[in-house]
């Protein structure tokens, strides 16, 4: 069992259904409690699964936390009307509604740590699971002891032992009969596979356990080195995420895989994914592959540039309006014109002042285009650079009005933000133009 001196004065809570293996869970932590400095706490989530049963799993839980002298906290929710509800399997509804249980206790500051008893046979069926079905080595790395706040105390203990300890102790416990059910793969493995590959090799459960920590120090050191593959670029407003070249498919795809997740990009790629991205490397520069959540893989020059794909909005109004004193309605934004200073001035409508003697007379109230630039008081760029050096997020760009020329490319005004630098205003203006945006309730 793991070593438990090191949450001295910690709150621990331990999951308890009302099974052999959390019923020794907690009845072990209760003896250790004292000697080891930690308060102990127990929750029992009432799934509504197994009807009275299920109710007959909490009483008996609440007795035994009773008699154990053990504070207990009780969460119940109809599961199989959540799954139905939100469309998910109702073992993903379960675990769903445990975590949030957990997750509660831990902001309410109730418990420091969660326990749960989950043991060695657990273990070697988790990574047995895994490798039957296809994995990597990062997939087929196992559970931990020691998780954030969730703890595993019995993780080197196997089942048998654990039953042991419940008759040596005299404790009771209940029987859950879908445990027990061979239509579920994983009670496949439980009650037929294992016992066979224990009976054939001796120690194989334990043996799969050491595998599964093996792996996963391997693994750790391989994303260390897959680390050095990854770069952020900070110029650019949007999140855009640069991976150098090689031609390791360990080191690459885990420094893809990196960047991905640190782009939302979680559960829903593939290994198909991993080994496009592999190849994309060989391709001609440009060359572009799609992921999940609008994510871009695009090569470069160096290395392979994620970024998210952001398309020009539908915008109600597309067409150029004339630039007077009637304004601009931009859908998103609202733009108001005047020849004198607004009655009054909020910060937040980002009121800018223009020389009207120096503005050209065939600009127009328009949106963003292709090959746009702005001669700003750094000098001559690009829009697009400009927005970039300004942060402005590229989803709000397509939205931003411009003061621009109609057929043109140069852009005087970016409504809201800048004015150009040949339209500012000096000692010699005459006459001056007051343009404040609003954005629209």
């Amino acid at each position: 069992m793991m070593d438990l001196n090191e949450f001295l004065g910690k709150k621990i809570c331990v999951a308890i259904s009302g099974g052999v293996d959390s019923v020794v869970l907690l009845h072990k932590m209760k003896t250790l409690e004292k000697s080891c400095g930690f308060l102990l706490s127990a929750v029992h989530c009432e799934h509504g699964i197994r009807g009275d049963e299920s109710v007959e799993d909490m009483r008996f839980v609440q007795r035994f936390c009773k008699d154990l002298g053990v504070e207990l906290h009780v969460f119940s929710m109809d599961c199989p009307m959540k799954a139905k509800e939100e469309k998910k399997s109702l073992e993903t509804a379960a675990r769903d509604f445990r975590y949030a249980c957990f997750a509660h206790l831990i902001e309410e500051k109730k418990a420091d740590f969660i326990a749960t008893a989950h043991h060695l046979d657990d273990e070697a069926e988790t990574v047995l699971f895994r490798l039957a079905r296809g994995t990597s080595l990062t997939g087929v790395q196992g559970m931990r002891e020691k998780n954030g706040y969730m703890l595993r105390p019995l993780l080197g203990i196997s089942r048998k032992e654990i039953e042991k300890y419940a008759e040596k102790h005299g404790l009771s416990y209940r029987v859950d009969r879908t445990n027990t059910s061979l239509d579920a793969t994983r009670n496949k493995l439980r009650w037929q596979v294992l016992p066979k590959l224990n009976e054939a090799i001796d120690g194989a459960s334990g043996n799969l356990a050491k595998f599964a920590l093996l792996a996963a120090e391997d693994d750790e050191l391989l994303y260390e080195y897959a680390e050095t593959l990854v770069a952020k670029l900070e110029d650019f407003a949007d999140e855009r995420w640069l991976v150098a070249f090689s031609q390791k498919p360990s080191l690459f795809k885990r420094a893809c895989l990196l960047v991905m997740k640190n782009m939302g990009v979680e559960r829903d790629y593939t290994a198909a994914h991993l080994d496009s991205l592999f190849g994309l490397q060989n391709l001609e520069r440009g060359a572009k592959i799609c992921l999940p959540k609008n994510i871009r893989a695009e090569k470069k020059e160096k290395g392979v540039l994620f970024y998210e794909e952001t398309e020009m909005p539908s915008l109600p109004f597309m067409e150029a309006k004339p630039f007077d004193e009637n304004g601009f309605d931009g859908g998103r934004y609202e733009v108001k014109l005047s020849f004198a200073p607004f009655d009054e001035e909020r910060a937040e409508w980002n009121v800018l002042k223009i020389d009207m003697d120096t503005l050209p007379k065939n600009v127009v109230f328009r949106f963003r285009k292709e090959g746009d630039e702005m001669q700003t008081f750094g000098g001559k760029k690009t829009l697009k650079k400009f927005f970039n050096e300004r942060k402005i997020p590229p989803k709000e760009r397509a939205w931003l009005p411009l003061i621009a020329e109609k057929d043109g490319n140069k852009v005087f005004v970016v409504c809201g933000v800048e004015i150009a630098e040949t339209i500012k205003i000096t000692e010699e203006t005459k006459r001056i133009a007051y343009i404040k945006i609003q954005k629209k309730k």
